[in-house]
């Protein structure tokens, strides 16, 4: 009985100085589940580090040599139309070696809402040549803008992405407005040195423009207009001014107006003469008399005679010009 009381005193002693002091662990060897589970997590978490690393090394390895090439364009088709042909693509490394079986991404413009341009993303991979090509959908709407083709990289980071960049091709992406049997009406007005409207010259970028719009395949479509007397009074009053000219007619789907100034007057040297031109042009939609579009070129021509010299930057501008407009109207 004296044993057993001693007993219990002990035990009452030990769970007293237990709460107190919190030292009364279990000497087991054994981890508790909760322990196991953080370290298996650690464990799990390492292996995915190391598998990341292994990944990204050996991509970086990929393409390290890689070159991305543009082997034909796509067309440059009309709005809603689809696109003919593809854009087809060779992967090999500095040798020529073909990647064969390779994966590609490409980010190309998907929709435009007026000066907006959304994006989309595809994977293609290459044949056994290290070929691939990739065909659009149809686009809505024109717009001039780049597609691109670059490796797909196994994990997102800062440092592949600049690795990509440097073996990635961009090339030109554009569709040609579509003007449903529409007119355009184009008053472009040219500037003397003096900074006067020229008004009675046989050459003019006005008329030029007119032609470069047929040859990009717009014949008959464009038009040339006189609005000169608003030029400088805004959007609105060229507007009503280009409605009066056609009588209110619903023909005409654009207007395209601007002016042709000098940078710098026309010089002679040992080389001939020598003159700088820009012009800016902005785009109407006739039928909310909306501007929506203004792009501005600069032309630097050099010829032995000073007529030409004019001739030549009217001519270019006009190229330029026709060329930014039809991928924007």
């Amino acid at each position: 009985m004296k044993k057993t009381l001693k007993n219990v005193c002990l035990s009452l002693a030990l769970i007293l100085t237990c709460s107190l002091f919190g030292s009364c662990e279990s000497t087991s060897q054994e981890p508790s589940e909760k322990t196991q589970v953080v370290k298996n997590t650690k464990t799990e978490e390492s292996d995915k580090n190391d598998s990341k690393s292994e990944n990204s090394a050996q991509f970086k390895k990929e393409i390290q040599n890689m070159k991305i090439e543009l082997v034909s364009s796509s067309d440059n088709p009309v709005a809603g139309a689809a696109f003919k042909t593809p854009y087809t693509v060779s992967v090999k490394d500095i040798d020529g070696v073909p990647y064969a079986n390779y994966t590609l991404s490409v980010t190309y413009p998907k929709a435009r809402n007026e000066n907006a341009i959304t994006f989309a993303q595809a994977e293609i991979t290459t044949n056994e040549n290290g070929i691939a090509t990739f065909r659009p959908e149809p686009v809505a709407s024109s717009l001039n803008s780049t597609i691109s083709f670059e490796p797909k990289p196994p994990v997102s980071s800062p440092s592949l992405t600049k690795l990509i960049k440097t073996v990635s091709l961009e090339v030109p992406f554009r569709v040609r407005f579509q003007n449903a049997g529409k007119l355009v009406m184009i008053d472009i007005i040219d500037y003397s040195e003096s900074g006067k409207m020229i008004l009675d010259s046989a050459l003019s970028t006005s008329s030029n423009t007119v032609q470069e719009f047929w040859k990009a395949g717009y014949p008959y479509k464009a038009q040339n207009a006189d609005f000169h007397t608003v030029i400088d009074q805004g959007p609105e009053a060229i507007h009503k001014a280009a409605v009066k000219l056609v009588q209110g007619s619903n023909l005409f789907k654009y207007i395209v107006y601007g002016k042709v100034k000098y940078v710098s007057p026309v010089s002679e040297s040992e080389n001939g003469f020598s003159v700088t031109l820009e012009a800016t042009v902005s785009v109407i939609d006739y039928a909310t008399a909306k501007e929506y579009y203004t792009t501005t070129k600069t032309c630097t021509a050099t010829s032995k005679n000073r007529w030409e010299v004019l001739k030549a930057c009217q001519t270019q501008l006009a190229k330029d010009l026709t060329n930014d407009l039809i991928y924007a109207m």
